[in-house]
């Protein structure tokens, strides 16, 4: 492989959950990580705001493989996704490591491949996800540029020290006691990665990319990637509860699920127009987070074992003590 530190390393929403976590990843692996942000704040950092083309082309010319991992507004995705690969063919950057989500799958359950479509309903997160993809494909495969190569992630539920939803605003619900044990609505599988695992498989992949046998990739590859334990979403939330020692984490029944729920949907509008009260009600679970808990779908890893060499190695327990400073690395 080449020498890791002749490579730049362009990583959008570099200053992110994700973002920052691969910046540090790579760095430690040998690389030159750049974050890119909107609004930088120290000279390490590139100005990179996706919707302003001309800053895209200045962040990207100093790259040699963009990580794009950047997440803000739902409905900018797909433009933005657009003008980060404009920017990288001017630039003739030829390597992306693009961040998708499982999500793309949609309401499936069961076993899960790269090549599976989606089934049911799709939110516009997913759809804006789907559409990105459909981007990077056509850039990567573009028979004009035969060197460009990428390989788009869909991660599961990726938690971590700084994760907001999965463990931060998780510990917040389970404190305020508005969390439990859902029975059947709890019993879905939550695909965890902890960050650090997500880390490793990107500097996997960022070192496939920058290495002297790039070529061997496939054009475009797509790769699940979950943890070594995929436990029930009711077994998550009563080990996350147990590591903040709260006490153990009620039953609720369907009947009490029903009745809370109209309660929870109004209070969350009443909050997101930003008026005051209602805090506690608003934490309340949603009927799309149950139908999400309830889901059972397993999603296959073989493709980044076989491509990458990737073999995730940190536990629930052991990524919740890390995600709340309990252990040292």
């Amino acid at each position: 492989m080449n020498d890791p530190s002749q490579n730049s390393i362009l990583v959008t929403g570099g200053r992110g959950f994700i973002g920052a976590a691969l910046v540090a990843a790579l760095g430690k692996a040998g690389f030159l990580p750049r974050p890119g942000v909107r609004n930088p704040w120290s000279p390490s950092e590139l100005a990179c705001d996706l919707d302003d083309i001309t800053q895209t082309r200045v962040a990207v010319r100093v790259a040699q493989l963009v990580v794009h991992a950047a997440y803000g507004d739902v409905g900018a995705m797909e433009r933005q996704c657009a003008n980060l690969l404009a920017a990288m063919s001017e630039a003739r950057v030829d390597s992306l490591v693009y961040f998708s989500s499982i999500a793309v799958y949609g309401e499936r359950d069961g076993e899960i491949v790269e090549t599976d479509g989606a089934v049911g309903a799709l939110d516009a997160y997913a759809a804006g996800k789907i559409a990105c993809e459909k981007l990077v494909d056509a850039w990567a495969e573009d028979a004009a540029h035969a060197d460009r190569r990428a390989i788009i992630l869909r991660p599961g539920i990726v938690y971590g020290a700084g994760s907001r939803y999965w463990i931060n605003r998780l510990a917040q619900r389970i404190r305020a006691g508005v969390w439990g044990d859902f029975g059947a609505n709890g019993q879905g599988v939550a695909a965890l990665i902890h960050i650090d695992d997500l880390a490793d498989l990107v500097t996997r992949a960022v070192a496939r990319l920058c290495g002297d046998d790039r070529t061997a990739l496939p054009r475009c590859a797509t790769l699940n990637a979950v943890g070594p334990e995929t436990p029930s979403w009711n077994a998550y939330f009563g080990a996350l509860a147990s590591a903040l020692g709260a006490p153990p984490l009620p039953a609720l029944d369907a009947a009490t699920l029903a009745r809370r729920a109209p309660v929870a949907l109004a209070a969350k509008a009443w909050r997101r127009v930003g008026l005051p009260g209602f805090e506690k009600q608003a934490l309340i679970p949603a009927a799309g987070e149950l139908a999400l808990f309830a889901r059972k779908a397993r999603y296959a890893t073989a493709a980044s074992r076989d491509l990458l060499g990737f073999a995730p190695t940190i536990s629930m327990a052991d990524g919740l003590a890390r995600s709340l400073g309990q252990t040292k690395r």
